[in-house]
């Protein structure tokens, strides 16, 4: 449709007192889809903007009452029209429609109350589009207006200046800020922000002189906006903005900077801006001060800067604000800013310069050679860096996070700028008389932080700076690696060395932190830098390692000490080579003691170190182990002799025995003759020692059965099963003897699992029998024979983790003679022993793990469990099912579900008395609908194959066999109460 009839009619059914509403609304919904189509086909912008700018006064000037839809078509019509085609700027935009325009969008948006979001929004589009006007054509009667004669074509600079009301730019920027500040849609605080900016950026539209009796409220109200505040008389709660608001927020405020203070022209000391900015307090303040970003003063530029930066830890933002206070101490605004805010502005970008090195590389370059060709910016940085210096100890010792990141990264950042000559005699002795010693300080360990290290539920870290309790954030970590680079390229790495050395040997209290900074210095340097410390450095680690525990020493203290030893030594091992095998007599024992330690941090830092001693040899940890066999078997041996002055002798063994495996069994034969005498020796004297003992004989039997881990990934996610290895859980957590209550509820809610093994389960022949006097099978290990005859009394002690151990060795016994002749002689030595803790009551995960065991010897010896079922194992059994209740509480539900399947195991691969299956098929289907259901249903499945019979009948006396009454069954002594669930027939194959 064309344009111009188009207009025409909406300006005829817009007359006042005779609007059609209805045709008003039509005809201005197809005056947008008009302009939309002359702009793609080429139409004269033009001709197309003075048609819709007449038409858009004549409906502000009847004072047409046009509800808010048309409202918005006629504003959508003009952005429309202004908005030119491939965003290239308008010339020659008539005059009309500069004026016409210009002075009916400032109103539509300059009271925010009067009119809905989405109004003003358009509005403020629309007058963005107008502000990127190139030219303005005036015509020759605009021009007579003026006394002087005026060019036929403007700049929208100049037209504004000669024909718009004098607070015209004065009054849109004073709405802008409203809706900016004051509007509750967040997109129409962005686009006031963005038109804002457009304002300010546009080249001589605003400039210094109109600037500057606007620029104090400017500034302060896009503070109010960046911090979420309102003026102090305002009773609207504060609006918080968003990340885009705060940056437009930033970006404008940067623009009105720039306006305001750029160029070399002669300070105005009577302007309103300059004196409003010169107005600050005297002195300077960092802003890592928090009392001074607080302090309740009137709104001058340099307190308002300090409030700013107070935001410089706001990730979404931080670009906007580093640029805003980029632009403050830039070369081309710093001569007319005032003295304390460019230092204000400087020490905000060190301060994130710290922080984010990428973000603010090409401004530390700028200020570096400003530094160097004499720029004032260089006493700039001085003035912030001393009083960070004076009171570093403060900040970093007793500050908040947040300061001791600041101070840490303003420092680093100063170092860089100013440069090794101007820095070193104001650093150098500070350094060593404060520096050095605050940050000590500041590393300490923390008890509540460290916690973590003797915990065995933690995964294992291979970085050890989270025991540094004031550092553990990304963040402060990131700033103190910043702080110790930049000390670290300040002084040689000798220098370092040696003044860390010097209190390492001096300072009881900070030797952890002393440590983690010789690690941080070790780790960037070489032989060649350390050469003088490094044998002293190690000597220290190694004699620690060696050193009995300070029986004062909190744990989680000892352990971060170990941890920070044992870092150092790996970060040293490097660096002194091959030279490293002197010292391996006196390290090797306590890194495989400590492979056996509580906390897995240490475990693996241990394996950590262990594994950069082999690679000195060109070896592997196994293999460097092997090759000094005879040094640890031949040491421990006499330790053991001596049992009372080294109680951590079978951890030593016990790493050795893992990392080695089978191969250094074969020299074990006289250490395990002098364990069994020390656990005959000790057992009711010394748990610890006993404890340790049993451990070593648990693991030599485990390595020679070759079995893997009984924790595997394919069980970890079952639902209601039991832990796959309760006796190794319940040892761990008996190492403590508070412990105890815990370890129950632990392994009382763990999953039953499948029991895995390293060899396929043998089928069910419940006809076979292993013959002891076969010739043909082989002869079992004597040691796992020996070992098993010697531990079996450990399984009537009163010690629940010497039982628990004890039960674990024979269970590793047992596989590891399952294919020879002395089994089932074994088996039939230590049952009776076995049997005995299913009478265990103050502890089910006895009982438990004797289930375990007995499942195993099911598999392994089953034409000899036949007689010893009934007789023996039945009993107990029967007992436990019989005084379990129906409505079970925690520990009752997991015993009676191991039970279960236990029993499940036996009637797999044991032919049972058809009595006593019988009465097991009577007894357990009273636990029908409850906890254990799905254990009660895999025995029965079980029982099927061979005793389906006895199934069917008492399924069909509960009514679950179709075509079967239960009256017609005679009473076989189960409960009518009792009821299977739908289809359980069909679920056993019946």
């Amino acid at each position: 449709m064309d344009i111009v009839p188009l207009v025409s009619t909406i300006a005829s059914c817009a007359e006042p007192g005779s609007v059609d509403r209805h045709l008003l609304h039509q005809r201005l919904t197809e005056l947008v889809l008009a302009v939309r189509n002359a702009k793609a086909t080429n139409v004269d912008s033009t001709s197309l903007l003075t048609h819709i700018t007449l038409v858009a006064a004549r409906l502000v000037s009847h004072r047409v009452e046009l509800s808010d839809r048309e409202r918005e078509l006629v504003l959508e019509t003009v952005q429309e029209a202004l908005t030119p085609k491939a965003h290239r700027p308008l010339f020659n935009v008539h005059a009309v429609v500069v004026d016409h325009i210009g002075r009916i969008l400032v109103p539509l948006f300059v009271a925010p109350s009067a009119l809905p979001d989405a109004t003003r929004l358009l509005a403020i589009n629309a007058w963005r589009q107008l502000v990127k006007v190139a030219s303005v054509h005036v015509p020759e009667k605009h021009s007579t207006q003026k006394s002087r004669q005026l060019p036929c074509a403007l700049s929208l600079c100049d037209y504004i200046k000669e024909f718009m009301p004098p607070d015209y730019l004065s009054l849109a920027v004073c709405a802008l800020l409203d809706n900016a500040e004051t509007a509750d849609d967040q997109r129409l605080r962005v686009r006031a922000l963005e038109a804002l900016l457009d304002l300010f950026q546009k080249d001589g539209l605003v400039d210094r002189v109109s600037m500057s009796s606007m620029f104090p409220g400017t500034v302060s109200a896009l503070t109010r906006i960046a911090l979420a505040q309102l003026p102090a008389n305002s009773q609207n709660a504060p609006k918080r903005p968003i990340s885009a608001v705060r940056t437009q927020a930033f970006h404008a405020l940067e623009a009105a900077i720039l306006v305001m203070y750029r160029g070399s022209h002669t300070l105005d000391k009577a302007d309103v801006a300059e004196e409003w900015a010169q107005q600050a307090r005297g002195g300077s303040k960092s802003i890592v001060d928090v009392d001074a970003t607080q302090a309740n003063e009137p709104d001058r530029l340099q307190q308002i800067l300090w409030r700013l930066a107070s935001l410089r830890h706001n990730s979404g933002t931080l670009s906007a604000l580093f640029s805003l206070f980029a632009c403050v101490s830039s070369l081309e605004c710093a001569s007319r800013m005032p003295e304390g805010c460019v230092q204000v502005a400087v020490e905000t970008c060190l301060a994130v310069a710290g922080q984010q090195p990428d973000l603010a590389s090409s401004y530390l370059l700028d200020l570096k050679l400003r530094c160097s060709e004499g720029d004032s910016v260089g006493a700039r940085v001085e003035a912030v860096l001393e009083p960070l210096l004076k009171q570093f100890e403060r900040f970093v010792t007793n500050g908040e996070p947040r300061q001791r990141s600041d101070v840490l990264c303003v420092i680093s950042a100063c170092v860089r700028v100013l440069g090794q000559h101007r820095v070193l005699p104001l650093v150098s002795p500070w350094w060593r008389s404060q520096g050095l010693p605050a940050l000590l300080t500041s590393l300490s360990i923390s008890l509540p932080g460290t916690s973590l290290l003797i915990s065995d539920t933690q995964e294992p870290l291979d970085d050890v700076s989270y025991v540094l309790e004031n550092y553990r954030t990304t963040e402060l970590s990131h700033a103190l690696d910043q702080f110790v680079q930049s000390m670290a390229d300040l002084f040689t790495p000798r220098e370092m060395g040696a003044q860390l050395l010097s209190l390492l040997f001096d300072s009881s209290d900070r030797q952890v932190s002393v440590l983690w900074m010789l690690r941080k210095v070790a780790g960037q340097a070489t032989l060649g830098d350390l050469s003088s410390i490094c044998p002293s450095a190690f000597q220290y680690c190694v004699d620690f390692c060696g050193s009995a525990p300070d029986p004062d020493t909190d744990a989680s203290q000892r352990a971060a000490h170990e941890l920070m030893v044992l870092d150092v030594v790996s970060t040293l091992v490097p660096l002194i080579g091959p030279n490293v095998a002197y010292y391996m007599d006196t390290l090797l024992f306590p890194l495989l003691q400590t492979t056996m330690a509580s906390s897995p941090a240490l475990q693996a830092q241990a394996h950590r170190v262990l594994d950069i001693l082999a690679q000195q040899t060109s070896s592997t940890v196994a293999h460097m182990l092997h090759d000094n066999v005879d040094y640890i078997v031949e040491g421990c041996s006499r330790q053991i002799r001596s049992v009372a002055l080294h109680p951590h002798v079978f951890s030593i063994l016990c790493g050795a025995v893992q990392l080695v495996g089978k191969d250094i069994l074969v020299y074990m034969d006289d250490v395990v003759e002098d364990t069994l005498d020390v656990c005959e020796r000790l057992a009711y004297e010394d748990d610890e020692i006993v404890t340790g003992a049993l451990q070593f004989l648990e693991i030599v039997t485990r390595t020679v059965a070759d079995e893997p881990k009984m924790i595997e990934e394919s069980t970890k996610g079952r639902v209601e099963m039991l832990d796959p290895d309760p006796i190794a859980s319940a040892i761990k957590a008996m190492d403590d003897a508070a412990a105890s209550r815990m370890l129950e509820d632990l392994v009382l809610t763990d999953p039953i699992p499948e029991l895995p093994t390293s060899i396929a389960d043998p089928k069910p022949n419940k006809d076979a029998d292993i013959e002891p006097e076969d010739a043909s099978a082989p002869e079992g290990n004597p040691l796992a024979i020996k070992i098993c005859l010697a531990i079996q009394s450990f399984l009537y002690t009163d010690s629940s983790a010497h039982q628990l151990l004890a039960l674990k060795t024979v269970h590793n016994s047992t596989s590891a003679l399952q294919t020879t002749r002395d089994l089932l002689p074994l088996l039939n030595e230590v049952w009776p022993s076995l049997v005995n803790r299913l009478n265990q009551r103050d502890a089910h995960y006895v009982t438990l793990a004797a289930c375990d065991v007995i499942e195993r010897v099911c598999v392994l010896g089953s034409s000899w469990m036949r007689k010893r079922v009934k007789d023996d194992l039945w009993p107990h059994f029967e007992r436990i099912l019989r005084n379990t209740p129906l409505q079970m509480q925690r520990s009752e539900s997991v015993l009676a579900r191991r039970i279960l399947h236990t029993m499940s195991k036996v009637v797999e691969y044991v032919t049972l008395d058809e009595g006593m299956a019988w009465t097991v098929c009577v007894l357990v289907v009273r636990f029908f609908g409850s906890d254990v259901e799905p254990e009660l249903i895999e025995l029965l499945q079980k029982m099927v194959p061979v005793y389906g019979d006895k199934v069917w009948l008492v399924l069909a006396k509960l009514g679950r066999v179709d075509g079967v009454q239960p009256n017609a069954i005679l009473d076989i002594g189960v409960s009518s109460n009792i009821k299977p669930p739908v289809g359980i027939c069909q679920m056993l194959g019946l």
